[in-house]
């Protein structure tokens, strides 16, 4: 599994959820996902329907692992220190 935003990777789906990653989020009505516990906390927020979503001001702003695999290139984002 890995981190839709940062990358990193985890072998093992039960021991995700013992590191509180999170299998689904939007970002409008775009669903996007996993995402890891250090992503989570800087960049999701809970929405008014009670479900996982972008904060908004990183709408638009992040290219996903899945569309940068799509286009066959990444795009650097510099998104600070992420720590696990």
């Amino acid at each position: 599994m890995k981190c839709s935003i940062c990358g990193i990777s985890l072998d093992l789906v039960d021991y995700s959820t013992g590191e509180n990653w999170v299998s689904v989020f939007y970002e409008g009505d775009e669903e996007h996902g996993p995402i890891c516990s250090s992503c989570f906390n800087q960049f999701i927020r809970v929405g008014k329907d009670g479900e996982f979503e972008l904060k908004d001001e990183y709408r638009g702003r992040i290219v996903y692992n899945e569309q940068a695999d799509e286009i066959g290139h990444y795009i650097t984002i510099d998104l600070g220190s992420i720590l696990n």
